[in-house]
């Protein structure tokens, strides 16, 4: 059975008492919409269908982002990549799942450690007693490490501490706005911030019960699944979902349809890790965040990361200061991405591309 926690027993185990004054730094936010972005009202997913028994449910921009899930259906019962932020949006998730087959979910595969792509585990071991959720070995380690990064239980507790200082600046926000669809959108954001919150509060994290060093193959009657670790990139454990046959690879966001997060990422390793990706046999992405995609879309993410690597080493060794860097370098490579990284209200190239010539600078250049 999946292991669960409760508040108190993440803050005892992980002494994490500290976490009640932490306040989340701006580069933490991977996965938040500003706060004056328009966002849906309700938790909501497109199944799309990639494939025979194969789906991708894209989620729709919520204040609080839901990751994407792959959805795959098996003789025995489901297979969800990805659970979610939080266990209410898991459950929205199994109902529309059930819209085509009242068949269990059986298996849950998290790709990563980030807080948007597992906090709904929960509810999905709630449906099952049998459950298995697999990860690879440095995901489920992430999970439980006070230092590891956007995720994992302690993660928990800092979004608890931050949060009400968000909900103060929305309840600013509200009052001194005076253009009414503005202001409801900032009311209904708001509204999703509070409760989830109270979510948080109560969340029982739990965690994988089976774990992936390099590959597994699962063989769920007739249907192969491939499980690949492949290198670090957006962490040191994304975990890859490669469905053979079907020619579709559900990525986590090590491929997502806007700007990556590179705060917890491994910048040189992620382009290595994604030329591996590329010799693999699909036509379909289902990415962590974004629409499905054609396998191009993984030579356009790659070349992005290549690009903006080698941009970095250029201005260090011709001088330029970090400043000078995050300016120059959005604008040199602005023409070839900012259009394909800029389709949604977050992750987009100009918001984004200060931060990943911070990160690029701090992690190849300075080797921190």
């Amino acid at each position: 059975m999946a292991q669960l926690w409760t508040r108190r027993q993440v803050l005892t185990q992980m002494g994490m008492a500290a976490a009640a004054v932490h306040t989340l730094d701006p580069h933490e936010l991977c996965c938040t919409v500003a706060a004056h972005a328009q966002t849906a009202s309700k938790d909501l997913f497109e199944l799309k269908k990639v494939g025979d028994g194969v789906y991708g449910a894209i989620a729709a921009t919520r204040y609080k982002v839901n990751c994407n899930a792959a959805v795959i259906m098996t003789d025995d019962g489901i297979i969800v990549v990805d659970s979610h932020s939080k266990p209410s949006a898991s459950r929205i998730m199994y109902q529309q799942i059930h819209g085509i087959t009242k068949k269990p979910v059986i298996k849950v595969i998290n790709t990563h450690f980030h807080w948007d792509h597992w906090q709904g585990n929960e509810s999905y071991a709630a449906t099952n007693p049998k459950l298995e959720i697999i990860a690879s070995e440095k995901t489920k380690e992430n999970l439980t490490k006070p230092d590891a990064g956007v995720g994992g239980i302690p993660y928990i507790e800092k979004q608890i501490a931050a949060l009400p200082g968000e909900i103060d600046k929305l309840k600013a926000d509200i009052q001194q706005e005076s253009d009414p669809a503005k202001k409801a959108n900032l009311e209904s954001n708001l509204q999703q911030a509070e409760s989830f919150l109270q979510e948080l509060k109560s969340m029982k994290p739990t965690l994988p019960t089976r774990t992936v060093a390099t590959t597994l193959t699962l063989k769920e009657n007739g249907r192969e699944i491939q499980l690949h670790v492949l290198g670090r990139g957006h962490t040191n454990g994304d975990l890859y979902t490669y469905l053979p046959k079907e020619k579709v690879i559900a990525t986590g966001d090590a491929l997502i349809d806007w700007m990556p997060f590179l705060n917890d990422g491994y910048p040189e390793d992620w382009v290595q890790t994604l030329g591996a990706v590329d010799k693999l046999d699909f036509t379909h992405i289902i990415p962590g965040h974004g629409e499905v995609l054609p396998k191009s879309h993984a030579t356009f993410f790659r070349s992005y990361l290549a690009d903006l690597i080698a941009a970095v080493k250029k201005a260090s060794s011709d001088g330029a200061t970090l400043a000078e860097m995050q300016t120059k370098i959005g604008d040199q490579l602005a023409s070839k991405y900012e259009a394909g990284m800029s389709k949604y209200p977050v992750g987009r190239y100009r918001d984004r591309v200060g931060q990943n010539v911070e990160m690029v600078y701090k992690k190849v250049i300075q080797k921190a």
